[in-house]
C-alpha cells in the first residue's frame, strides 16, 4: 500500500523521538504489506438509475492489521479507561501510542479520535494514530465509508477541541496524484500563524 499522512498537532515529530522511532516503523511496516484484497464476488448496490460495485474485502483488510499488530506484540482491543466502567475499547495499543483503523462507515472516525482524545485526557497516551482509506480506495469497499480526505478537511477545525497529536494515514493500493506522496501538515483554516516545513506544507500552530 502506497500512504498519505497528515500531520496533526506535531504527532510527526513526537515519531521522530528515539522513544517512538521504532514503533513508528511498526505500524508503516504493517501498512506497506497491507495486501488489496479482493471480493471473490463483487458486491453491488442499485441507488435510482446508479448502480455501484464494491470490488474491496472490507474483512479482509481487518483481519490483515488484526494480525499484524498482534503479532507484533499490540494489546488488541485493550480497555481504555482501564476502570471497567465504560465498553470503550482501541483498536491496538502498545506503550504510549493507540492506532484506530477504519475502513466503515463515515461517522466512524468520530468516535476513533473521541477514544483517541480520552486516552490522551487520562495521561494514558502521548499519541494516536488513524489508519484509513483514500476516498478512491474507499469508494472499492462500500459506499459512505471515511475516507482521508474528510479527515483532512475536518479535523483542523477541531483545534480547540482535539488536544492530542494524531498521525493521520491514509492508504491506496496507487495515490494517483503526485501531492498525494507528500506529507501534509495540518494547520487551523482560521489561524493566521503559519510556520513550513522542509515540503512547504502549513503546519498547526500549538
Amino acid at each position: 500500500m502506497e500512504h498519505r499522512t497528515l500531520n496533526y498537532r506535531y504527532a510527526e515529530e513526537i515519531f521522530e523521538s528515539r522513544n517512538f522511532h521504532e514503533i513508528r516503523f511498526e505500524i508503516f511496516d504493517i501498512i506497506n504489506r497491507c495486501p488489496v484484497p479482493a471480493l471473490s464476488i463483487p458486491k453491488t448496490r442499485k441507488r435510482g438509475k446508479k448502480t455501484m460495485v464494491f470490488t474491496t474485502d472490507q474483512g479482509a483488510l481487518n483481519r490483515h492489521f488484526d494480525k499484524e499488530f498482534t503479532s507484533r506484540g499490540w494489546e488488541y482491543h485493550p480497555d481504555i479507561t482501564g476502570d471497567g466502567k465504560t465498553k470503550l475499547q482501541a483498536d491496538f495499543k502498545k506503550q504510549r501510542v493507540q492506532v484506530e483503523v477504519q475502513f466503515g462507515n463515515m461517522a466512524r472516525w468520530y468516535t476513533d479520535v473521541f477514544k483517541m482524545q480520552v486516552s490522551y485526557s487520562l495521561g494514558r497516551i502521548d499519541v494516536g494514530v488513524l489508519v484509513l482509506p483514500m476516498q478512491e480506495f474507499a469508494n472499492t469497499i462500500d459506499e459512505n465509508v471515511a475516507h482521508f480526505e474528510r479527515v483532512e478537511r475536518e479535523l483542523p477545525y477541531a483545534k480547540m477541541s482535539i488536544t492530542l497529536p494524531i498521525l493521520v494515514v491514509g492508504i491506496a493500493p496507487k495515490l494517483t496524484t503526485q501531492p498525494g506522496l507528500r506529507q501534509k501538515n495540518a494547520r487551523h483554516p482560521r489561524d493566521s500563524r503559519r510556520s513550513k516545513d522542509s515540503l512547504g506544507s502549513q503546519q498547526i500552530a500549538p
